[in-house]
């Protein structure tokens, strides 16, 4: 889904982090021919990956695709952000924190990566083939994303698999489209850095907590979910309250950073 200009500018890869003189004596020393396989070898390697939509992690970069050339990382990785932002609509965003040294791609535009990889000389990509499936999970977790808004940005296991069941998604049965929908959400969804699952503290019985994960927070924007939840129940956002006015508070700090 299309990004605001706030979220962008502010996960850009900052300059300090992709200069040096090591860094570009590094790059130097190879030669023209080498920099541009090296620098397509890194976009292709980088879209495959986030194919399954894990973070791609710095020392797999140097490993697999630099390798003897690594020391030219802070280089080459700043021009695959141009080139991948430029070319394709696409957001390479160095992760924070706990998933420092890991990066994620975000596509910021509508555009239609695959058929701009024909335009592109150098890179041999396959087209991802998207089987039904794929596409319902990604339905259930939109779902998923806009339940936890709308909730208050948090929501307890207990409340979503009731939501769920509702809709006919019962986690303690193997879905025919789904399969474990338990293992899906707490795992998968988790791993992919869509959702957060967190026990919360003395629960006895244990109690957990569903909250957007990272990358749900570069990739997917509340005003999409409070829209998808609109059509849903057939009412115009401005009759959700609460979260019309955290939505509009989020676009004015946008608007305000941009100007």
């Amino acid at each position: 889904m299309p990004r605001t200009q706030k979220q962008t500018d502010n996960d850009r890869i900052p300059s300090s982090q992709v200069s040096g003189t090591q860094a570009e004596k590094a790059h130097s020393s190879m030669d023209r021919g080498e920099q541009e396989k090296k620098l397509n070898d890194l976009i292709q390697f980088l879209l495959i990956m986030d194919q399954k939509k894990l973070p791609i992690k710095k020392l797999d970069i140097n490993k697999q695709v630099l390798k003897e050339h690594s020391k030219a990382f802070p280089v080459l990785i700043k021009q695959a952000e141009e080139k991948l932002r430029k070319i394709f609509g696409i957001e390479l965003v160095s992760l924070e924190d706990k998933q420092k040294g890991m990066y994620i791609l975000v596509n910021t535009l509508d555009t239609d990566v695959d058929e701009q990889l024909e335009q592109v000389p150098g890179l041999s990509l396959t087209p991802v083939e998207w089987s039904e499936d794929d596409h319902a999970r990604t339905g259930l977790l939109m779902v998923v994303l806009s339940a936890v808004f709308m909730n208050g940005e948090v929501m307890i296991d207990s409340q979503l698999y009731h939501m769920l069941k509702k809709l006919g998604v019962d986690q303690d049965y193997t879905h025919p489209v789904f399969g474990d929908v338990k293992k899906l959400l707490t795992t998968e969804f988790v791993r992919q850095g869509y959702l957060e699952h967190t026990k919360q503290p003395n629960s006895d019985p244990p109690v957990y907590e569903y909250r957007w994960g990272f990358r749900a927070k570069k990739e997917i924007s509340k005003r999409n979910c409070l829209d998808f939840v609109s059509q849903l129940y057939e009412k115009q956002p401005e009759e959700w309250v609460s979260q019309f006015q955290v939505v509009e508070e989020e676009e004015g700090e946008t608007q305000s950073s941009v100007s």
